[in-house]
């Protein structure tokens, strides 16, 4: 009998102390919430075009006159496309320039993402690639480019820095110039028709 009360004793205590250890698990948890209150998707209006619209005169080489042949065709600016008239290049390091001029006029940051070459018809293009084109007969090409400087000797390319996040109501001008670069001249007249470039752009 004092044996059995012992017994009960004994499995009170563990009882208690059980319950305790329960207690003290519940003490440590906790909850954590997070809200969102509201969140909203602000307006934004997306449009690159080019910004310089309407006809263009180009630059062109300072040496070259109508009397050896040598004419530049007006630009045709319109917000997305650039048309050239029929131009003439005589003897090597003639050249026409046109600037134009890209705008972001949204509100949404924009990025280039591609720049396509289309090659003249018909011509074989030693170099086709990006913003620049080597057409035509060996020592009697001519090169097309799209550059950031008058030079035409820094093509834009899909890295280029201000074309990579050109933020809204930002302008960027890019010159297009199509010159005579071989070091021959031609006996007859050789025509290069439908060159021309693609400028795709992302929102950023």
């Amino acid at each position: 009998m004092r044996n059995t009360r012992k017994l009960k004793m004994l499995l009170l205590v563990i009882g208690v102390l059980l319950v305790g250890v329960t207690v003290a698990y519940a003490a440590l948890s906790a909850t954590l919430n997070v809200t969102i209150n509201k969140i909203t998707q602000t307006g934004g209006t997306w449009c690159v075009k080019f910004s310089n619209t309407g006809t263009s005169i180009a630059a062109s080489d300072s040496g070259a006159t109508s009397s050896t042949g040598f004419s530049c065709g007006t630009a045709t600016i319109t917000d997305t496309t650039v048309t050239i008239s029929d131009t003439q290049l005589s003897k090597p390091d003639d050249y026409c320039q046109y600037t134009l001029v890209v705008s972001n006029c949204g509100s949404v940051a924009a990025k280039i993402t591609g720049i396509t070459p289309t090659n003249p018809s018909g011509t074989t293009c030693s170099t086709s690639s990006g913003a620049q084109m080597v057409c035509g007969a060996t020592n009697k090409t001519i090169r097309y480019t799209l550059t950031s400087d008058t030079g035409a000797s820094t093509l834009i390319t899909t890295s280029t820095s201000a074309l990579t996040n050109l933020a809204g109501s930002a302008t960027y001008t890019i010159y297009l110039t199509a010159k005579y670069n071989g070091t021959q001249l031609n006996s007859t007249a050789v025509n290069q028709t439908g060159a021309a470039f693609t400028l795709n752009w992302s929102q950023k």
